[in-house]
């Protein structure tokens, strides 16, 4: 504890990321009041951006397995950003939750966030209440989580993590007297429910956002949505077409493919293992378009592509744009393909190509002065995902894939399936020897799904029709209708939200909900920031689709339209 209270005090002194500012009255009476607050308590130096809330880092000490409260600590961390013309100390507190890492671009400028899109789902209840905006993060992810963390495992559980959050909140509400609202998207969708599974009083209200549950971790639920729902048959058929070429020419692209992302290991282990995820990535090709996008910037996408390949040589069609986007980005970019492309055209997978340089992974600030891999040292893999992939091998189930539904051969199909099982699976769980002894369990789902159904505090769950990730939503069977809701907007993906009015009979509905516990909502000065990318907003008319993009207008199947019939 003393050499974790010296290096953060030496950080303090040397980061320029936090201001020397003094703490206001409210946050020197919640570091008072909480033991497990070290020096923690950090001011952000104001992003010029968001001139209008102030964030805090807290770092928040917590036992490594709750039962043995006097054992191993590791530091939980929060950001916390309140507006400066509101009391902290009444206002509502909107928890978000990830289910990961705090979010880069948070972290990065977290004053910033309220001067963000109003209607992005992970802000849009903060926004609309005026709230403090709670960001927490999930134990073994990025620093939240003890040295040496992969030496075990064991702690890595949903109901370790709600009592992690359990803590902070009881901290938290000494001072925070406001009303408390949990929400996360997709994974932290997950883990808002988990948390009324474990702890229902924590909050008055709970809104998870395309939270999948599965009830296996071979769940077949999101392979059959994709394949019915969302995006029209002109877009499926192509995607599978791509697909089935891409198979057909899977031994000449495997051999380029293994030399461009691990080249040096040999051994039949990791060169089955990257077979499968090759084969993975033909098999999920579209997904991530149908979970994210409008078919407009689909088939922008796709034609882009096809641009970037014949303009550096490549004829072949579709084959050959499967195969670049599998073994370089899930963005369509010029500026990221160019390079790649120069290189891929000098080899024909028969000679040796130069091994890829892998990116590393990001580094957010770390307070404790420990060197990252002192935190994440794992044989054949260091992403952070690798804990999700954990939790879903034992308790939280995943999904499944199967060929049969693209290649129409039974025998072929199903020697493909055992391959995905055998050598791949969903889970990864080939990065690490750790992976091998687990077995799912059961337990959590219908535990979390029966206290989900006998509910008395109030669960708005909120999902996109467009959304792959819906196939895994959570059954009507648990949905008891008058405590728990669920909403299915048309026109959504994985990022929903109710501001978008896709379906305005829906979303008032959601909205009175929340004001019904949350009280009337605040009124908001509207703030422009500068943004990376245009996002499109999606409306439904008269049952039709319609995308707007800035001033232009497309209809469902892409086509820009002049005008709204």
């Amino acid at each position: 504890m003393k050499k974790s209270l010296l290096v953060l005090t030496l950080c303090m002194v040397s980061v320029a990321m936090f201001s020397e500012e003094s703490l206001p009255g409210w946050a020197h009476e919640l570091y008072n009041k909480n033991t497990g607050f070290i020096d923690s308590i950090l001011l952000y130096r104001q992003d010029p951006k968001g001139p209008d809330t102030r964030t805090y880092v807290i770092y928040y000490h917590q036992p490594l397995v709750h039962s043995q409260p006097e054992g191993q600590q590791f530091p939980l961390r929060a950001l916390m950003t309140v507006h400066n013309d509101t009391d902290p100390t009444t206002a509502i507190n909107h928890i978000y939750c990830s289910g990961y890492e705090i979010m880069s671009s948070f972290l990065n400028r977290p004053d910033s966030v309220f001067a963000a899109n109003k209607k992005y789902c992970a802000t849009e209840i903060a926004h609309r209440y005026k709230a403090n905006f709670i960001q927490i993060e999930h134990r073994y992810f990025s620093y939240s989580a003890p040295r040496y963390c992969w030496t075990n495992l064991d702690p890595l559980t949903a109901e370790e993590a709600a009592a992690d959050f359990h803590n902070l909140f009881e901290a938290l509400k000494k001072v925070l007297k406001g009303k408390y609202v949990m929400s996360g998207v997709s994974k932290g969708g997950i883990t808002t429910l988990l948390q009324h599974a474990f702890y229902p009083d924590d909050m008055d209200i709970y809104v998870p956002y395309s939270a999948p549950f599965f009830s296996s971790d071979r769940d077949l639920d999101l392979q059959k949505y994709w394949y019915t729902h969302g995006l029209n048959k002109e877009y499926r058929d192509m995607f599978m077409s791509i697909r089935r070429q891409a198979i057909a020419h899977s031994p000449d692209y495997f051999d380029i493919y293994e030399n461009m992302n691990y080249n040096g290991n040999n051994s039949k282990e990791r060169r089955d293992t990257l077979y499968g995820q090759f084969m993975a990535h033909i098999l999920e090709f579209g997904s991530y378009e149908h979970t994210y996008s409008d078919t407009s910037e689909i088939r922008k996408m796709i034609y882009a592509n096809d641009s970037i390949l014949k303009a550096v040589g490549y004829n072949e069609g579709y084959t050959d744009t499967v195969y670049a986007y599998m073994v370089l980005t899930e963005t369509f970019s010029l500026e990221k393909f160019q390079p790649w492309l120069d290189t891929l055209r000098k080899y024909s997978g028969k000679e040796q190509m130069p091994a890829r340089v892998m990116p590393q992974h990001q580094r957010n600030h770390n307070p404790f002065g420990v060197e990252y891999n002192d935190w994440w040292e794992i044989p054949g893999d260091t992403t952070t995902c690798v804990g999700y992939n954990y939790q879903s091998k034992r308790e939280l189930g995943y999904y499944d894939g199967r060929f049969d539904l693209i290649i129409e051969d039974k025998a072929t199909a199903d020697e493909w399936n055992k391959h995905w099982v055998e050598n791949y699976g969903c889970l990864r769980d080939v990065y690490s020897p750790v992976f091998s002894s687990l077995s799912f369990s059961r337990n959590l789902y219908d535990d979390t799904m029966d206290k989900t159904r006998n509910t008395t505090k109030p669960i708005v769950l909120i999902y996109g029709y467009d959304d792959t990730w819906t196939g895994a939503a959570v059954k009507d069977e648990f949905i008891n209708g008058t405590n728990v809701r669920k909403f299915i907007l048309p026109a959504q993906n994985h990022l929903v939200s109710f501001s978008s009015d896709t379906d305005i009979d829906q979303c008032n509905e959601i909205r009175s909900l929340l004001d019904g516990i949350l009280g009337e909502p605040q009124k908001l000065e509207q703030t422009t920031i500068e943004t990376s990318a245009e996002r499109a907003r999606k409306i439904m008319i008269d049952g039709q689709l319609y995308i707007i993009l800035g001033k232009r207008v497309y209809n469902a199947a892409g086509q820009q339209v002049d005008r709204i019939h």
